[in-house]
């Protein structure tokens, strides 16, 4: 007949017979944390949003691009790139192009979709570090007939990537401003072909995504 095994006396012994459990626990463990610590904190905005009237819902991180063409001009102009620091919620910046395309900004970014109210620039440049698209359109330099467009427009491209804004801005000098990651474009009109070339030319090219895969 079989022994049967002994069973460890002591309270330490116990612990030791087992740690076999502990360390495997420990790792799943410790790799759920990582998940949930993953992007520097960063997360979207959970709130209900003020002035949300269309959400757009990015739920994969998009599909492969090849890399940006080497030498090739992109529409709009180009902006010095001042960096993404995080910043505390309530802090504001003093941007370096109207609207922003880059810079510190809040940890928590806005929903996409289409607003009837703004949300804060320390908000919607995280958007563009995270590869979107913002439209901005001011409300007293655009007739109502763009404006339908624009959000139509919208929809539809949405249809490829989500990752886009339409947001009234009433302080700059142009009716409608693309921007992008470090790259601004002003129309003074409602312009199909330039809103889809300038969406094709970046959208998914934020700095946080990688081969047009980005963070939601």
């Amino acid at each position: 007949m079989s022994k049967s095994r002994r069973q460890p006396k002591t309270l330490l012994g116990r612990m030791l017979q087992h740690l076999w459990l502990a360390v495997p626990l420990g790792v799943v463990g410790l790799v759920i944390v990582l998940a949930l610590t993953q992007g520097r904190g960063m997360r979207q905005s959970q709130e209900e949003p003020t002035g949300l009237v269309d959400e757009f819902v990015v739920d994969s991180l998009g599909a492969t691009l090849p890399p940006q063409p080497a030498g090739v001009a992109l529409p709009g102009t180009a902006i010095p790139d001042l960096g993404q620091e995080h910043i505390p919620e309530g802090q504001q910046v003093d941007y370096n192009s109207n609207p922003p395309t880059s810079g510190p900004h809040y940890e928590e970014w806005a929903r996409w979709g289409i607003y009837n109210q703004a949300p804060q620039d320390e908000q919607l440049v995280h958007n563009l570090e995270h590869g979107g698209i913002i439209i901005s359109y001011h409300p007293d330099l655009i007739e109502a007939e763009d404006l339908e467009q624009i959000r139509e427009q919208a929809q539809e491209l949405s249809a490829i990537n989500p990752r886009i804004i339409v947001t009234p801005r009433t302080e700059m000098p142009r009716a409608i401003a693309l921007t992008a990651w470090g790259y601004l474009q002003e129309l003074e009109a409602y312009d199909a072909a330039a809103i889809d070339e300038f969406y094709n030319a970046h959208i998914a090219r934020g700095p946080e995504c990688q081969n047009g895969q980005c963070p939601n």
